[in-house]
């Protein structure tokens, strides 16, 4: 009886911390942004919540993978906001347990797609969804698996992630509504929200792994750099980031998608003052205030956009 309870423990104890290694709080930003996303092609409620669950579960899988081949740059440096990877700590988690879980994750994502996404079965879904999530995978394991580890690669790690969630998100998510991809001019829209989203996201976790990545041998775009390029390249995009989302948010409201919204104005002034406060100090905790504050910006601002967007939901629904 001991060891059949030394062996529940052991599998809980697993889970957890493949729990942990998946990072679920980045699981949650981009499954909010994908909701944005499938709120703004104004898709059925089912595709509405196969979004938001999909990119939570490709997610899941895809920082797994990240996380396996970051334990040795996370034991030198845990970050503060995000959860401390398990296998920098005595863990019992082993690379086929890793390989399993991920196979699980992208695997729920069949039945899932297939029961609540509309017409999916139709020939033309089926193929430009197999299309689609096959430059997604291709894309998570580019990114971190050596020997190609684009994200130890300068400008590849940025152009990567702008792959996977620049373009892989909208066209994803324009594959789950009723007909075979929503318009094109949605899909257009749906990527520059992701890229002004993840581009103002990305760049500080590169300036708070910066010595640590050093020190690995990592040349991210940050590493080629140097560290006061990579800061005001950094606080350039931001700058760019508040500007586009507000250029964004203005042509929203006059196509008559999102009724008055000052919150980018608000918003941005907060993303400005921490970029201020990154030149200013010039270390690691000004890169990592400005993370927090990105993070907090973009979740608040999706959040009201959900708001502000209700009314025309409303009409769109019949509701």
């Amino acid at each position: 009886m001991r060891k059949e309870n030394i062996n529940v423990l052991t599998i809980r104890k697993c889970i957890w911390q493949l729990l942990l290694l998946s990072r679920p709080e980045w699981g949650f930003i981009f499954s909010q942004v994908a909701l944005m996303v499938a709120l703004l092609y104004q898709l059925p409620i089912g595709s509405l919540i196969t979004s938001s669950v999909s990119i939570f579960l490709f997610s899941m899988g895809h920082f797994s993978l990240n996380g396996y081949y970051d334990k040795q740059s996370d034991a030198l440096n845990p970050r503060g906001l995000s959860l401390r990877n398990p296998l920098t700590n005595s863990s019992q988690l082993q690379k086929h347990h890793i390989i399993i879980w991920i196979i699980l994750i992208w695997t729920l994502l069949i039945p899932l797609n297939l029961i609540m996404v509309p017409n999916s079965l139709s020939q033309q879904k089926l193929f430009l969804g197999f299309i689609t999530f096959t430059i997604g995978m291709t894309g998570s394991i580019l990114y971190s698996v050596p020997p190609f580890k684009f994200k130890a690669r300068p400008i590849l790690d940025i152009l990567v992630t702008f792959l996977i969630v620049g373009l892989f998100i909208p066209f994803f998510i324009g594959l789950l509504g009723p007909s075979t991809l929503v318009e094109f001019n949605l899909i257009g829209l749906g990527i520059i929200l992701n890229i002004i989203l993840i581009s103002g996201i990305h760049l500080p976790t590169m300036l708070i792994d910066f010595d640590t990545d050093q020190k690995i041998g990592d040349k991210t775009t940050a590493v080629f750099l140097g560290k006061k390029k990579a800061r005001y390249l950094t606080a350039s995009i931001v700058i760019i980031r508040v500007f586009l989302l507000i250029v964004l948010n203005l042509h929203l409201m006059n196509i008559g998608i999102l009724i008055s919204n000052w919150t980018p104005f608000i918003l941005g002034i907060i993303e400005i003052i921490a970029v201020y406060n990154l030149l200013s100090r010039q270390d690691q905790e000004g890169a990592l205030l400005l993370y927090r504050t990105i993070i907090i910006t973009s979740g608040g601002g999706a959040v009201i956009f959900g708001l502000l967007y209700s009314p025309a939901l409303l009409v769109a629904y019949g509701l």
